[in-house]
């Protein structure tokens, strides 16, 4: 049993000599060990186990690959070619050294020029935030080529750190944050595996790692608190061509449809006073008054721009007198918060009103800010409702709002032309007569509606008949425009739902909407919606109540409608406590600025001015790490069974006397305490205890110590060491321990 017991510790310590170093992975001299202690271990032992080399390469998966979503699809492949090259199987292929610093060392050098001409191409050579992230990524990339030693490692984790931290200069959300921190958390890991690199079994490293991160999060919170928020010294802006989500700046029949289907957010709101009623809740985004036949774009070159730092326009101020005087004093107030659509306009209830140096607010009465919205934007609105624009309408806006292809769709001409005849000419009843012949034409609300081909807006009216809102509002424009009434289209969403906690509204791209707004004579510019002459409930109740009361018949027929319902369904739910969550972290975390920061810290503090935040501050980190230290002190320092304490107090103190008599660390207290008594018998040392311990009688003093070593080999090794500590008779036999070493004493 003893002959096999040492053969499997041979085996064991002759597998630990030949498991090769960081340095020998690196240069691809590795073998396979059979490391039968390994083999019944679970996967995340054997993960933890891995050597430090792997852990280096794991960890540049969880540190680039979030960056996938803004990084060109190019820098991803090379990344992954780079990682995979540094496997010790690839670089074992190149026996020699010398071969494989001097291939790798051209790799890298190629990779890294091929890499800034691909950054230079795919950025438009525009300098920009995105081309800055994308140049560190391809730092770190180029970096692992010459990864062979502890030190490039460590150069290598270092620069991983700051490519982790580049994350939240693309996004501060929630889902980022998480990410950042599991990236934290391996490289940390990593940093622990370096310099633990023997320890094949991989015992202690979660442990280390969880003393680390316990210990910094008290630090964490106390700089949250209390360190001052500085504003941003610059700022610098996307470059390149990203992703647009929401709105587009054009539309035609169909690019709504897939939206309509998204519950992704757009957007909440936060109401100062009491929220309008939901009919009213049309967001204004852009206004389409050009029509090629096919799509609706805005026109810019009749369109004016005021920020509010440059003194206001006529055509703003005509507006404004329209409103009654208690509005104009006290306006609607509320607060948007954006989410990223990379694109310049906002969102506003008709008609919205900023006062953002950074925002602008056009003849159109739509917002346009200076820059593209590349992070979460929060903005106040003012809306002065009722509120009348364009009372008077110059030609050139007339001429714009009127104008049509001279050719197509020759269907809705003429019943356009038919219709304002028969109501005699007069706009009110021409609208009147179009919605009575909409409704009953059998029209049908739909978010699967069919194809169109060139003649769009007769397909639409006369043989498909199904659609979106941007069927409806597209169509109801070109007709007024066909009977020569202004009309022009505009885009955004209408409606939304409460959040789940109720405190904020809710818009999802779900509730893109477009409608029409027609000039009349006297009265400017009036919003008709001509999706609610088909599905009133849309605008009434909302998309979500709309596509949960029609359920699969909103998305089509068959089973893939069925299917896509309950796929919605299923995205909806989710979502909604996604969403939930995100924004609180935004409000609470993220927003936690200047202003919440100094109202915060003087509500719980009464703290009113930089000095004392300082102050506290200070106190507060020295006070947690003093926590820390004395913590970590206590875990570290030695605990002695309670049978050993006496005989602790009994060797310090005659250690003072004579060193030599004191128990060594590496002796046993029975062995110790026999040597104390064969001392006695030693006439140079009796004069040495008759001044150490308290008593004028050696053989008396050899009796206290036999009996103590009686009594402490019950407490430690016999029938008394399986006894509660707690219980009478345990605590009888060590008091009389205790007091045969005070006699001593």
């Amino acid at each position: 049993m003893s002959d096999s017991r040492n053969t499997s510790s041979t085996a064991t310590f002759s597998n630990l000599a030949k498991q090769p170093s960081f340095e020998q992975l690196a240069l691809g001299q590795y073998q396979k060990i059979d490391d039968s202690s390994t083999t019944n271990k679970k996967w995340h032992s054997k993960l933890l186990a891995l050597p430090a080399y792997y852990w280096v390469l794991l960890a540049q998966i969880v540190v680039i690959f979030p960056h996938a979503a803004h990084l060109p699809l190019w820098l991803m492949g090379f990344a992954v070619v780079s990682i995979m090259a540094q496997l010790p199987p690839i670089k074992a292929r190149f026996r020699q050294a010398r071969h494989l610093k001097r291939l790798y060392q051209g790799m890298q050098m190629l990779g890294f020029l091929l890499g800034l001409a691909g950054l230079w191409l795919t950025y438009n050579a525009a300098f920009g935030l995105d081309m800055g992230v994308a140049f560190l990524v391809l730092c770190l990339i180029s970096k692992l080529w010459e990864l062979y030693k502890r030190r490039d490692a460590y150069v290598v984790l270092n620069l991983s750190l700051f490519v982790l931290a580049a994350l939240f200069l693309m996004d501060q959300g929630l889902i980022t944050t998480l990410e950042v921190i599991i990236g934290t958390v391996v490289v940390l890991l990593v940093f622990i595996a370096l310099n633990d690199d023997g320890n094949r079994r991989g015992d202690g490293r979660l442990r280390t790692l969880g003393v680390l991160g316990i210990g910094a999060l008290p630090l964490l919170v106390v700089l949250f608190l209390f360190f001052p928020r500085l504003p941003p010294l610059w700022s610098v802006q996307l470059s390149g061509s990203q992703a647009t989500t929401g709105v587009s700046d054009s539309m035609s029949p169909g690019d709504f449809a897939n939206l309509g289907q998204s519950t992704a957010l757009a957007f909440r709101v936060e109401f100062a006073e009491e929220r309008p009623p939901q009919d009213e809740l049309y967001w204004r985004g852009l206004v389409f008054s050009d029509f090629d036949g096919v799509t609706w774009r805005p026109n810019r070159s009749a369109q004016q721009q005021w920020q509010s730092q440059q003194t206001q326009p006529q055509w703003l101020n005509r507006a404004l007198a329209t409103a009654p005087s208690n509005v104009q004093l006290e306006p609607n107030h509320y607060e948007i918060i954006l989410e990223p659509t990379q694109q310049h306009w906002l969102f506003g209830l008709d008609y919205p009103f900023a006062q953002r140096s950074d925002v602008s607010i056009t003849s159109d009465f739509t917002l346009l800010k200076d820059q593209p919205v590349t992070q979460q934007l929060r903005y106040d609105v003012l809306r002065f409702a009722p509120m009348r624009i364009d009372p008077v309408l110059d030609a050139a806006s007339r001429r714009v709002n009127l104008a049509l292809p001279d050719n197509g769709n020759p269907q809705a001409r003429a019943l356009a032309q038919q219709l304002f005849a028969e109501s005699g000419s007069d706009p009110v009843r021409y609208m009147q007569a179009l919605e009575r012949w909409i409704n009953q034409s059998e029209f049908r609300y739909t978010l699967s509606p069919p194809r169109l081909n060139d003649n769009r807006i007769d397909e639409f009216l006369f043989d498909t008949k199904a659609g979106f809102c941007e069927h409806y509002s597209s169509s109801f424009t070109f007709m007024l425009r066909a009977a020569g009434i202004p009309a022009r289209v505009v885009a955004g969403y209408q409606g939304g739902e409460p959040s789940r906690g109720g405190s904020v509204w809710e818009v999802r791209q779900m509730d893109a909407h477009a409608w029409t707004e027609v000039w009349l004579e006297g009265q400017g510019w009036l919003r008709v919606d001509p999706t609610a002459f088909v599905a009133p409930e849309r605008v009434e109740q909302g998309m979500d109540a709309l596509t949960q009361s029609q359920g699969a018949a909103m998305f089509g027929d068959g089973a893939g409608a069925q299917l896509s319902y309950q796929q919605y369904q299923m995205l909806q739910t989710l979502r909604r406590f996604s969403d939930q969550a995100s924004y609180y972290w935004q409000k609470d975390i993220v927003g936690y600025d200047q202003d919440k920061q100094a109202g915060s810290l003087l509500k719980w503090f009464n703290i009113s001015s930089i000095m004392q935040q300082i102050v506290w501050l200070a106190a507060s980190a020295v006070t947690v790490v003093s926590i820390l230290a004395l913590m970590i002190w206590q875990r570290r320092r030695k605990r002695w069974h309670p049978a050993d304490l006496p005989l602790v107090t009994l060797s310090k103190r005659l250690s003072k006397h004579d060193p030599l008599l004191a128990r060594d660390e590496s002796e046993g207290q029975l062995a110790w305490l026999e040597r104390l008594a064969a001392s006695l018998a030693v006439p140079d040392n009796s004069d040495t205890l008759d001044n150490s311990l308290e008593t004028d009688n050696l053989d008396v003093t050899q009796q206290h110590i036999e009996q103590i070593r009686q009594d402490y080999r019950q407490l430690r090794y016999g029938r008394m060491s399986t006894f509660d500590a707690n219980s009478a008779e345990y605590q009888r036999l060590l008091k009389q321990l205790k007091e045969n070493v005070r006699k001593l004493l």
